[in-house]
């Protein structure tokens, strides 16, 4: 049996796609097991500052810790949709990418929120405490 290029591009295409759909889940699927991304980071950037300016910057996420976990939630109500333009008979390739792009868009929209919430933070703390995370970052670390 002979594949036709047109046959081997839709199964790459395919693939590429379920691959990316698992990709983006893994960034935003609940795991008990493992320490929320969003709380593991501001525990990591808390964990760095002298006690002044952990509360300050804690004091700060907390207080707009609504608004960034009801974007948060708004990018999980989101997956079903994908699930379900996958699954729908009959398939429509309209449905799966308006599905993706409301995926997207409340990611975007979570992602812009959530960073708002950490230059307010970093804003509120002192020299001090911004060096201490320059030299924590990844990048910087020796």
């Amino acid at each position: 049996m002979r594949l036709s290029g047109g046959l081997i591009l839709k199964v790459a295409l395919g693939a590429s796609l379920a691959l990316n759909l698992v990709f983006a889940g893994l960034l935003v699927w609940p795991d008990a097991a493992r320490p929320h991304r969003i709380r593991g980071l501001q525990a990591r950037m808390e964990r760095v500052l002298g006690e002044g300016d952990r509360e300050t910057f804690h004091a700060v996420m907390e207080a707009n810790r609504p608004r960034y976990e009801a974007a948060q939630q708004a990018v999980r109500q989101a997956r079903p949709l994908v699930s379900r333009a996958i699954g729908a008979e009959p398939f429509s390739e309209a449905a799966l990418r308006d599905a993706m792009a409301a995926g997207r868009e409340r990611w975007r929209a979570f992602s812009e929120i959530y960073e708002d919430s950490l230059v307010r933070a970093t804003a509120a703390i002192s020299p001090e405490g911004r060096h201490r995370l320059l030299a924590d970052m990844p990048e910087n670390r020796e």
